[in-house]
């Protein structure tokens, strides 16, 4: 026991002789005392954190890699964001942002989770165990319930068979009283014409005698003493015989269910549960559930307002709830924030027609005339990732990655999905019949439930477009008209989706922006002429759901608060 005890002692990794004691969480060593001060003294860009070596396999010592940049470590954290950053993560993203240390956040985290922990277990486990008893007890007394229904059902239809078996009775009753009458008749007409029958055989049995067989002076004599025999000829009377049927009677339904008794169905009422009961858990609840409690507002909020340099503005993706990119009238893509303070200013070699931000917050363009969709990286390197067959116009980044691009007119119009590295994986031309879903698409976004929302420009009829992911048609929108609101002929040109699901459509001949559920349905004017919108072109939707909007001929940018 002595000699295996004092061979699982660990030694210090640098004197080799005395045992460790200490361990060092970034460089992995394990130190005597002694070591442990000339260790300390040594010069590394990210500190020591020495621990006791008992100590070495707690979570807080073990070293965490940065889910974005896999070869280094989170050694601190941004304070703005209140998340762990890695020194490439500083570099790239927070630079302008404070930043501390890591066990300082985790505490602060802490105490706020302990505190919530601490409702959950007294309050809300409490709660939710009496619920499901309740729940249980109401699951048992509706089925007790509709058992002793169900009996009393089975014996109300037995009185109603009983009653059907007596009505059927005497009906079938009435059926062979019918049938004998008619039969006995029948059976005397039919002797009286078997006997005619026989009659007219023996006669022509004679007939054909005296003609054949005997001397003429037997038909002579036979004519002369029956002269009007053949005219004393009559056949019995004809029947016309009308088969029986039966007139099938139909059933009242709606009146002989009340006749055979009425079921009061179960009744589940929500009650809904307090706002303070669940204050404490209110930072952790899931998206979905704070999506559920926003509402359109009676009248969109202006947040802010930006001049921009070009003399004309026609295209925006937000990259953030800060801050968007814009393009209009030339080359060249602009990032601006809030204030209209701009933050880059990216060269194209020709005009951008659709913009578009990835999920790594990169950028992607399409250039109309080129056929080339580039890709702009956060550290700025750009690279062509599509070169398309007909002109690109408007695209979008789904949510899962993937690339929808509106292209061609007329004959070749149509929206194609490429995959994250620019590989095409569906075109979207025609339905299942084989008619056109576009002529001139343009703009084009995603919804929620995965939706493909196509503004669509037409000489004679502009609509919206949408369809399923797979590309059949789920409808089109041609606008809602109020005279007092829309003048002009509906014309959308920029198309956004919320996190409701909503559907933005800026109306540029109507200077409106209508807003319609995700199956089509008019939900309301969110902005009009008479809030000071003119000309609206693109729009956009942050992650906060603030409408970003471009005024084309003003070439100006407005934010609105309209949930």
């Amino acid at each position: 026991m002595a000699r295996s005890q004092i061979q699982d002692v660990i030694r210090c990794q640098y004197c080799e002789n005395e045992p460790a004691v200490f361990h060092c969480v970034p460089c992995g060593d394990e130190l005597c005392p002694r070591c442990k001060v000339f260790h300390l003294k040594s010069k590394v860009p990210s500190g020591h954190n020495i621990v006791r070596l008992s100590e070495r396999l707690h979570p807080a010592n073990q070293i965490k890699m940065c889910e974005v940049h896999s070869s280094k470590a989170y050694e601190i954290c941004c304070k703005v964001c209140q998340v762990p950053v890695c020194i490439m993560c500083i570099q790239e993203v927070h630079s302008e942002h404070a930043i501390g240390k890591i066990q300082d956040l985790y505490e602060k985290l802490k105490a706020e989770t302990i505190e919530e922990l601490t409702t959950i277990k007294t309050q809300l486990k409490s709660e939710i165990s009496q619920r499901i008893k309740d729940y249980i007890m109401g699951e048992k007394g509706i089925k007790t319930s509709h058992e002793d229904i169900r009996e009393k059902m089975k014996k109300q239809a037995q009185i109603f068979i009983n009653d059907i078996s007596a009505i059927l009775a005497e009906a079938l009753q009435e059926s062979e009283k019918d049938e004998r009458k008619y039969i006995v008749e029948i059976a005397r007409h039919t002797a009286e014409a078997e006997n005619f029958e026989q009659t007219l055989d023996q006669m022509i049995e004679k007939w054909e005698t005296l003609t054949d067989s005997t001397h003429p002076v037997e038909l002579i004599l036979y004519r002369k003493q029956n002269p009007d025999i053949f005219k004393l000829l009559k056949l019995p009377n004809k029947l016309s015989i009308v088969m029986p049927s039966f007139s099938v009677g139909q059933i009242n339904k709606s009146q002989n269910k009340h006749q055979f008794g009425k079921l009061i169905t179960s009744k589940v009422n929500l009650i809904k549960s307090p706002v303070e009961s669940s204050k404490h858990i209110q930072p952790t609840m899931s998206a979905k559930g704070n999506k559920s409690k926003k509402r359109v507002l009676e009248r969109s909020v202006k947040t802010s307002q930006i001049k921009a340099e070009k003399r004309k503005l026609c295209y925006m993706a937000c990259r953030d709830d800060r801050s968007a990119y814009i393009s209009g009238d030339g080359p060249g893509i602009q990032l601006i924030d809030r204030s209209g303070t701009e933050l880059d200013n990216i060269s194209t070699d020709g005009e951008p027609i659709g913009l578009a931000v990835m999920l790594d917050r990169s950028l992607i363009y399409s250039e109309y005339d080129n056929k080339v969709i580039y890709k702009v990286a956060l550290n700025k390197q750009k690279t062509e990732i599509i070169s398309t067959e007909h002109n690109p116009g408007g695209l979008c980044c789904t949510k899962s990655g993937d690339i929808l691009v509106c292209m061609g007119y007329r004959g070749t119009a149509r929206v194609v999905r490429y995959n994250s590295t620019g590989r095409k994986i569906q075109e979207i031309q025609t339905d299942q019949n084989g008619e056109r879903h576009f002529s001139d698409p343009f703009f084009i976004c995603e919804n929620v439930n995965k939706d493909i929302c196509v503004s669509e420009w037409n000489f004679l009829k502009s609509k919206l477009v949408v369809l399923n992911k797979s590309g059949n048609l789920h409808f089109t929108y041609d606008g809602h008209v109020i005279a007092s609101i829309l003048k002009d002929r509906f014309q959308p040109s920029g198309v956004a989706t919320d996190s409701l699901g909503h559907i933005l459509i800026a109306d540029r001949a109507n200077n409106a922006v209508h807003l319609i559920s995700q199956d089509g349905d008019f939900l309301s004017y969110i902005l009009t002429e008479n809030d000071g919108i003119s000309r609206p072109y693109g729009i956009s939707v942050d992650r906060h759901d603030n409408l970003w909007l471009v005024e084309q001929e003003k070439a100006c940018v407005k934010v609105y608060r309209y949930l």
